[in-house]
């Protein structure tokens, strides 16, 4: 019998500091994967993880303007440094697990799949899908990706896990950021905001109208976007999809082992 896949993906917000380009957080990166660790050896589930590049990805992409695609010949440059940075980091993350004898293997998107107009149109998952069957745990990443409208762009986590989720359809998709959830305004400015603990088809358009995009650099669109791909995500999969904080210990592996937390549900 088939085991159920999750998907997870660790906000580059909690893994980096966002306010010093290319600065990891390796102490959240261990306990992260000490978590999911621990999550996997009880859970009996397979599992592709996801990271956002944070301080390695937005900030260069901001600087050279990446996600609007080929402007100029400073665009070439800038898609290579924030490819280069964002598998530096994906890295990063790979040879901790290593050290625990967790075995990522690694998927730039880059290398498997193209976009038009920042959305995924065609690419091959067979590798990620003979990864698991082999017994590692597939890691892919926001990106540079190849575009046939704007030469390249830039292409989130979430991005890539819809297009994974078309053909893989996952139980669960964890969304890990560094807030407890989707909240009906903006916690920052407003000390009554309130987290929205549930959202389907009845109310998921109210929120996004409601929701905010991002709030630092974050060239592909914030909590908006990533609410908005989930929902899409949960909907094409009869899947089950929570936003979540990361940045709480315990909090991605009690949702791997479906234990409650303080958090958003999305269902279709």
């Amino acid at each position: 019998m088939a085991k159920p896949l999750y998907l997870v993906k660790i906000g580059g917000s909690v893994i980096t500091d966002t306010t010093r380009i290319t600065t990891s957080r390796k102490g959240e990166i261990l306990r992260l994967v000490d978590e999911i660790i621990r999550a996997k050896e009880k859970g009996g589930f397979d599992l592709i993880i996801g990271n956002g590049g944070g301080s390695f990805g937005h900030i260069i992409a901001k600087q050279y303007n990446v996600q609007e695609g080929l402007l100029s010949s400073e665009s070439y440059r800038g898609a290579l440094m924030v490819h280069e940075a964002v598998s530096k980091l994906n890295s990063e993350i790979v040879d901790i697990a290593l050290e625990k004898n967790f075995y990522l293997f690694p998927f730039a998107p880059s290398s498997f799949a193209y976009s038009a107009d920042r959305r995924i149109v065609e690419g091959d998952i067979s590798p990620i899908k003979r990864a698991i069957e082999k017994g590692f745990i597939p890691i892919v990443y926001g990106d540079t990706m190849i575009d046939s409208q704007r030469g390249v762009t830039i292409i989130s986590t979430e991005e890539v896990f819809r297009f994974i989720s078309m053909q893989m359809k996952p139980e669960k998709i964890i969304v890990g950021t560094e807030v407890d959830g989707v909240f009906d305004k903006n916690p920052d400015e407003n000390r009554d905001a309130r987290l929205v603990e549930k959202i389907n088809s009845d109310n998921i358009h109210s929120v996004l109208s409601s929701t905010d995009g991002a709030k630092k650099i974050d060239v592909t669109g914030g909590m908006k976007s990533k609410l908005s791909i989930l929902y899409e995500m949960v909907k094409s999969s009869n899947s089950t999809g929570y936003i979540a904080n990361a940045n709480t210990p315990g909090v991605i592996e009690k949702l791997l082992l479906s234990e409650k937390v303080a958090c958003t549900t999305v269902n279709p």
